[in-house]
Order: structure tokens, then C-alpha cells, then sequence
């Protein structure tokens, strides 16, 4: 059996919310969703997924009481797995008979405990107890009131709007990580419009920087030799402009993270500038702290949410981005770069479901392919 990429354009048919099936772009259908579990079967493991535990959670959906599972039983368990509030996902067959055989390593057509235990542990540790981080992406200034307020840019979008529902969030989620990231300018920064002259233009570049625009992208010369859009000068280290928004709610024991300080490389990402010649520390900070999950919010979402989903999704973070706690700069980008994401395998949620993921409450399969072919690679090393 071939196995599915997260890119593969069939992924966003393999997995079905249980009041709604996807048909197609913009189109769903309603259907009845199954009735909730009496109990959640998982209880037994007591997040401490000792091997006793697991035993016992084995044994749950063993309905021969042979030691081993059947078709059906593999079937109850991921459905049981992957649900919200006891309610389950439906899974589509051909994803269900991909997970038995990449489980069944003895080929056997049954699945006994020790596969499910080197299949699963770490997968049902994840799923049900994710280490969260919330990642909020360069609420400042600028970006809301200042030199590149985002309601002057194409999308007309008010960036202030995203502080209240972050504040929301910040309040109601249990996160075990916050990280704040900054856009951290020097004067000089290769970015700014301001100084497209202090650089020489590279001759392959199609708009020499003499006649640039603003928002118009020019190859510079470097080292590095880079292609830049030019943004009005916004950000700058120790201004009001490169401060949080007053509002925002500042969490202690936080994680800061401040980008851009090389005035010859951007950095759209809170995990590396835009070359991937240096990365921040949030990467490390967040594997210190044993995160799985990042949650990514603030602005702009075509640019640096973007970039830090993609990062964040390149690092092997389960990621997923809450939209209507971000605000862009195009909407024509906007849509291109949700694309391109969803492609890669991030989610898009609203704000109201996050405390019931991050909870471990809401199990999205979605949100597990990755994370389940990763833990294979290192079994067959």
C-alpha cells in the first residue's frame, strides 16, 4: 500500500468531522453523527501510559479476549480515539486499513500488544496529553497603528481586532508554553523601503531599486544575495513601533522571541530568517519544554504567521493556526498561503474549539498522520 503524504491531495478526503463530510472546496453535506461512548475507554491509561496501562486500554477493545485484534477491533479503537467529547470522527476505510497494516508488523492480519504498544505509545501520548504552545506572532505596534498598520495595506484588515480574542485565549486555554515573537529592526534593515538605496541592485533582478514601489520585491546583490519586499520602515529595535500592542495580555515565565535583527536578512518566521542561514531559540526553547503542539496567532497571516506555521510544521510541531485571531496584509495571499499550509498538513480552527484540543478533549486524526509516520521511521531505524 502506497503511503499518504500529508501533501497528497486526497488527505483532505480521509478525514470527516461527525456532523459533517467534505465534498469538495466551500461544499459540505449533513448527515446524522453517530451516538457518543458511554465512557472514554482511554481513561484507564491515567496519562501515565505505564505498560500496565496500556494493557488495560488493549484489553478494552479485544473483543475475542484472545490477546490479539481483529479488523473490527483496530476499527473501534480509532474511533474511539478520534473523537470530540466522546462523539467520534468518522474515518474513511482506506484510512483505517493503512493504519492496521503499518501497525500489523508481522503481517499476520491481527494485531497483537506489542505492536500496539510500539505503534501507539507515543501516538496516544501525544493525542491525548499534547504539550501546547501558544505562539503569538508579532502583535506590535506598527503593524496596528503605525507605519504599516495593516488597515493602510490591500486586505484593509484591523489588526487591532486579533488583541481581545488573543486575550480570550490567553485567558480560557490552559497552554503549557506562551511565546511572544517581534519584529526587531535595526535602522539599516534591507526590508525598508527607506534604504532600498544602500544596497546594489542585483542585474537579474526584474525591478531595479531606484524605481521600486513600496510592496514591490528587488533582488539585492548582498552577500547574501536576497529577494526583498520593501516594506516602510516599521519595527525599529526600542521604539514604540516595535512594542506589543498595550493591551495584549503579557503572561510571565514567557518565551520572547525577537527577529530581524540582521539588517542584511529578513525574518518573516519566529524559527529562522528568511535565508535559513541562522535560527532563533524558540525552536529549542520548545523542544526543552517538550512541546508537541503549537498553536499560531497575530499578524500578518500571509506573512510572518505563515512563515512561523510553516516553520513550525518543518520542525515537526503539530501545528495549527487560529484564524480568526490573525489578520493579513492581501487577501489574494491570504488564501494562497492557507493553501499551501493545508498542504502541508496545518489546521485551521476558530478560537472557540482550541481549549477542548488543547485539553485533549478534541482528538483530530488530522492532526495525527504525521506525527504516526515519524514514530514508525525511528522504530524501523
Amino acid at each position: 500500500m502506497v503511503p499518504i503524504a500529508l501533501n497528497d491531495d486526497r488527505l483532505k478526503f480521509l478525514f470527516k468531522s461527525a456532523s459533517l463530510i467534505q465534498i469538495g472546496m466551500g461544499q459540505k453535506e449533513s448527515m446524522s453523527p453517530p451516538p457518543p461512548f458511554d465512557s472514554d475507554p482511554f481513561d484507564c491509561l491515567k496519562r501515565n501510559f505505564t505498560e500496565d496501562e496500556l494493557e488495560k486500554c488493549f484489553r478494552h477493545f479485544d473483543s475475542s479476549n484472545q490477546g490479539t485484534w481483529s479488523h473490527d477491533d483496530f476499527r473501534r479503537f480509532l474511533s474511539e480515539l478520534f473523537s470530540n467529547k466522546r462523539r467520534p470522527y468518522l474515518l474513511l476505510t482506506e484510512l483505517v486499513e493503512q493504519y492496521f497494516q503499518e501497525t500489523d508488523f508481522n503481517q499476520d492480519n491481527r494485531i497483537d500488544f506489542n505492536e500496539f504498544q510500539q505503534a501507539w505509545k507515543e501516538t496516544l501520548k501525544t493525542t491525548l496529553k499534547p504539550v501546547s504552545a501558544l505562539v503569538i506572532v508579532d502583535v506590535q505596534n506598527d503593524f496596528i497603528s503605525g507605519s504599516l498598520a495593516l488597515h493602510s495595506c490591500p486586505a484593509n484588515h484591523q489588526g487591532e481586532e486579533v488583541v481581545p480574542i488573543i486575550n480570550r485565549v490567553l485567558t480560557n486555554v490552559r497552554f503549557d508554553v506562551v511565546a511572544y515573537t517581534y519584529d526587531w529592526h535595526p535602522h539599516n534593515h534591507i526590508s525598508f523601503y527607506e534604504n532600498r538605496y544602500l544596497r546594489p541592485t542585483a542585474p537579474e533582478s526584474k525591478i531595479n531599486a531606484a524605481d521600486a514601489k513600496l510592496l514591490d520585491s528587488v533582488i539585492f546583490v548582498g552577500p547574501p544575495k536576497v529577494e526583498q519586499v520593501l516594506w516602510p520602515a516599521h519595527c525599529v529595535q526600542h521604539t514604540r513601533g516595535a512594542d506589543l500592542h498595550k493591551d495584549l495580555i503579557l503572561v510571565s515565565n514567557a518565551i520572547h522571541v525577537f527577529k530581524g535583527a540582521n539588517p542584511n536578512v529578513d525574518s518573516y518566521s519566529a524559527f529562522w530568517d528568511n535565508m535559513k542561514l541562522a535560527k532563533t531559540s524558540l525552536d529549542d526553547q520548545l523542544r526543552e519544554r517538550n512541546v508537541t503542539d503549537v498553536y499560531v496567532v497575530g499578524l500578518a497571516t500571509d506573512v510572518c504567521v505563515a512563515a512561523t506555521a510553516m516553520h513550525s510544521i518543518e520542525n515537526n510541531y503539530r501545528t495549527i493556526l487560529i484564524e480568526d485571531a490573525c489578520r493579513g496584509v492581501d487577501e489574494k495571499e491570504i488564501e494562497v498561503k492557507r493553501l499551501e499550509l493545508n498542504r502541508h498538513g496545518c489546521i485551521f480552527v476558530e478560537s472557540t474549539v482550541v481549549p477542548g484540543m488543547v485539553d485533549g478533549i478534541d482528538r483530530r486524526p488530522e492532526l495525527t498522520r504525521n506525527m504516526f509516520e515519524e514514530n514508525l521511521k525511528k522504530i524501523r531505524l
